[in-house]
């Protein structure tokens, strides 16, 4: 194999890929391109650099041509970016086509073709000068040809460039599909993890509950007469405050001597901030009439606070011995102080990472809605009846979460269904019923990556399965059926049902009762179609409302 540097002369004894010295583009890539075009229009193709005019892989019969002047008219056609015919000597035809290669590279791939059989005379001297070689090498390269029109091989080169196109686009899009899953997962893995720390460190399911009994266990150690925690509001910009309170909350335990109004003038006069030290008071020095806490002679008050985050107080009122407070007692009320501001840090960014997942959760329940307006709000509703569903067949609250985010996700793959087709106004075809029914499987490959999520996955994939195995995509009946994916199918048809849409009213109350009765035990499990009629006045009122902000990330679903 030789290349002179020129690119005068091209030279291959074998046909193997030809790549020039410091060429910065992947032969293997110029390959795919030659080998795709090869099974979609035939012949033989070379690949050559649209920018440079650098033959990048040459096919075995175009390894004896003269490369000079092409690579300049490949340049050209790179720039036009249009199928061009090169060079037109009957009954030979040199088309060249650009392509579009690997972050934004352009290729331009060159294939010889005959455009009638060369069986006159002159025609094996014309397809040597042509392509190179000898007459043997010529009259071998024919007989491998099948003969088309200009026109048709014109259409052919048009069709099978918008074929790589799309194939080009379906290797985007599952990429940014593929960084999607890794982000989701990613972010659900950090969720997931912060939640199991809490529930293995804290003792208690939030921070008033912990603060109350914290106040208890400092009795038992601290000599104080009264104890007290202040909840403030955080109106740090930017900042969600511990359970988005409106205003402090105080708990106390023994007899403190202050109510919330006094706690919070205490604050302000004893000039606190969230990067105080303990702040230790014995027989303060203000006059009666300035002191906001009578009958507060010895004190000690701490900031609950992560870094300089600051979530509240803690504080100590009069030793119970008549002494004064010392570093002891200010060090023991300091560091539990830092455990509770730690332990509403925690909670704090637990509800962000939430937020988080739900955030992107919502947006794609958003793109569904935005891909079909008349369904709007489909998913929450199906989401929120569904946890009504499950509540009433006495579902855990584990299973009260999954059970909503499956609702919120059941029809994701919907992304992958034809707008024309979702948004039909009238009566699908048989053809569009088939293809609208693919949803599942879509939906599923979208999210099938995503391990955390994976008990989501049986609802997204099984929601249409029939009790009586009449249903898609597995045709799977009766108990077979994941039972999740059992209770989101009701859910999901009565929406359906009760919603209007464009083309018909949603169906009356009755009607509606009739079809759903009547489904029982053959369409839908029956013990889930007799909660539905326990719960039928809550469901209905849940399918009117609208869906609250936050409302994903709370998950205390008793």
């Amino acid at each position: 194999m030789s290349f002179d540097a020129s690119l005068t002369s091209w030279t291959s004894d074998s046909g193997a890929v030809l790549v020039p010295t410091g060429c910065p583009h992947d032969a293997r890539s110029a390959k795919t391109v030659a080998t795709a075009l090869n099974a979609w229009i035939g012949g033989e193709f070379s690949v050559l650099d649209g920018l440079t005019g650098e033959p990048l892989w040459l096919a075995d019969s175009h390894s004896r041509s003269d490369w000079t002047l092409r690579a300049e008219l490949c340049r050209e056609v790179a720039r036009r970016d249009r199928v061009e015919f090169i060079e037109e000597d009957d009954p030979v035809i040199v088309v060249a086509m650009p392509l579009a290669g690997p972050k934004d590279h352009r290729f331009v791939a060159v294939g010889g073709f005959l455009s009638r059989a060369a069986d006159r005379a002159g025609d094996i001297e014309r397809i040597v000068a042509q392509l190179g070689g000898d007459a043997q090498f010529a009259a071998n390269w024919a007989s491998r040809q099948t003969p088309l029109a200009p026109s048709v091989l014109r259409r052919l080169a048009d069709l099978a460039l918008a074929r790589w196109a799309a194939d080009q686009m379906v290797e985007q899009l599952e990429e940014e599909v593929e960084k999607l899953s890794v982000h989701l997962a990613s972010t659900f893995e950090e969720i997931s993890l912060l939640y199991r720390l809490t529930q293995n460190l804290k003792l208690s399911s939030n921070d008033v509950e912990l603060g109350q009994r914290a106040l208890e266990w400092l009795s038992e150690v601290v000599p104080a007469e009264g104890l007290a925690l202040q909840f403030i509001v955080n109106d740090d910009a930017g900042q969600m405050a511990s359970n988005s309170r409106t205003q402090p909350v105080l708990l106390t335990h023994g007899d403190c001597r202050v109510d919330n109004a006094q706690f919070t003038r205490l604050v302000e006069q004893l000039g606190l901030g969230a990067l105080n030290r303990p702040v230790v008071v014995n027989r303060p020095s203000y006059g009666d009439d300035e002191w906001v806490a009578p009958g507060v002679n010895e004190l000690v008050i701490v900031p609950v606070a992560e870094g300089e985050r600051l979530f509240g107080w803690l504080a100590a009122f009069n030793h119970n011995q008549g002494l004064e407070f010392g570093s002891a007692e200010a060090s023991l009320i300091s560091s539990v102080g830092t455990m509770l501001g730690i332990h509403s840090g925690n909670i704090d960014l637990y509800q962000q990472q939430a937020e988080l997942l739900a955030g992107v959760v919502r947006a794609m329940t958003s793109a569904i809605d935005a891909k079909d307006p008349y369904t709007r709000g489909h998913s929450d509703r199906v989401a929120r009846v569904s946890v009504r569903l499950a509540k009433e067949l006495g579902c855990d609250a584990e299973t009260l979460k999954t059970i909503y985010f499956s609702g919120l996700l059941h029809d994701i793959g919907k992304i992958g269904i034809n707008d024309e087709v979702l948004r039909k106004p009238g009566k699908l075809s048989e053809a569009e019923f088939e293809h609208i029914k693919t949803h599942v499987e879509i939906g599923y490959r979208i999210l099938a990556d995503l391990h955390p999520m994976a008990h989501f996955l049986p609802v997204v994939l099984h929601h249409h399965e029939a009790w009586d195995g009449s249903g898609y995509p597995h045709g799977l009946a009766a108990e077979h059926i994941p039972y999740l994916a059992r209770i989101v199918a009701v859910a999901d048809a009565y929406d359906a049902m009760a919603s209007d849409r464009p083309y018909r009213p949603g169906m009356d109350d009755a009607k509606l009762d009739a079809v759903i009765r009547s489904g029982a035990g053959k369409q839908w499990d029956a013990d889930v179609v007799e909660a539905f009629f326990r719960a039928r006045d809550d469901i209905r009122a849940l399918s009117r409302r609208d869906g609250k902000k936050g409302e994903m990330t709370e998950w205390n679903w008793s």
